[in-house]
């Protein structure tokens, strides 16, 4: 059997669609990254941020010919929409959260093509493939059904398995546990190419480029393993910090009787002995990401 894998992703990740003559440049100001080179048919990680550089949320932007297509988290594409809407003013834009499920699809064996459904119409809301940029081959599509994974002789698996991928790549996607707590460089966006630092202005811009330009990030994104039972939103201790929290769960899934996580923390209380949820909580153990950390070159 091929090595092609899918998942319906239906509650944990949704889409928005955003259409119309004034979309790109509306969106150009509230994004960290630069939509303006971005082609037809490809995607970027990107974020949108508060005034005070706090990540609302993350999401992978697809570019089509019918417009553009936010893939984040399922429990925020609401609350985003709505922001972007508040914000749109006068500008000829249509913000839609899309009804449609999203399926994950990854796998060795993978063959875009295989997947791709056909040219999508200008009204189309549905039927778009986004090639998620992960050491394997690996995309989310969003469509009514799965019956083109089905062709594909993928195997059908559940949404903790995309999760578990999503987060050994170490792409991760704030959630409403998350929201408004964290810049872009912590979850390592900056490294995931999801910001850019030569485009204007956008929310949060200020605080974004000073993190970036002053060296003065202190935390990043890890991958970690815990106990079952961990959820996002948990803190994290380190015994040379006390009570004093050192960093948060961002996304969770469960291995067996264990949970494999991605979270933001401290770089400077990464060697320590790392305790979920209390100072003297279950211990956590670091794992090793696809990519390096930039913050592990460093001094701490």
């Amino acid at each position: 059997m091929a090595d092609i894998h899918y998942a319906p992703l239906a509650g944990t990740l949704g889409a928005i669609h955003i259409h119309g003559p004034d979309a790109e440049k509306f969106l150009q100001g509230q994004f960290s990254n630069d939509l303006l080179r971005l082609p037809t048919g490809a995607g970027q990680w990107s974020s949108y941020s508060t005034a005070k550089g706090r990540m609302i949320a993350n999401f992978f932007l697809q570019r089509e010919h019918s417009g553009f297509y936010l893939f984040l988290a399922a429990d925020l594409a609401e609350d985003v929409s709505q922001r972007l809407r508040k914000f749109r003013l006068m500008a000829k834009a249509e913000i839609e959260v899309c009804a449609e499920p999203v399926w994950g699809i990854w796998g060795a064996d993978l063959r875009m093509e295989e997947v791709q459904t056909g040219p999508v119409g200008e009204d189309a809301l549905s039927s778009i493939l986004a090639a998620l940029p992960w050491t394997e081959p690996a995309a989310l599509l969003l469509a009514q059904d799965s019956q083109r994974l089905q062709q594909t002789g993928a195997r059908e698996c559940s949404a903790n398995d995309w999760w578990a991928e999503a987060i050994r790549a170490g792409t991760a996607f704030i959630t409403r546990a998350t929201s408004e707590q964290i810049i872009p460089q912590e979850l390592n966006l900056e490294v995931l190419g999801g910001i850019n630092f030569k485009k204007g202005c956008y929310p949060g811009q200020e605080i974004v480029a000073r993190s970036h330009y002053l060296g003065a990030l202190k935390r990043q994104c890890y991958l970690l393993f815990g106990p079952a039972g961990m959820h996002a939103g948990q803190e994290i201790f380190a015994p040379s910090m006390g009570a004093q929290a050192v960093g948060v769960l961002i996304n969770v899934a469960k291995e067996d009787a264990a949970s494999i996580a991605l979270a933001v923390l401290r770089a400077a209380n990464d060697q320590e002995p790392l305790h979920l949820g209390q100072p003297d909580g279950p211990l956590l153990q670091l794992g090793t990401l696809p990519y390096p950390l930039p913050l592990s070159q460093q001094e701490k």
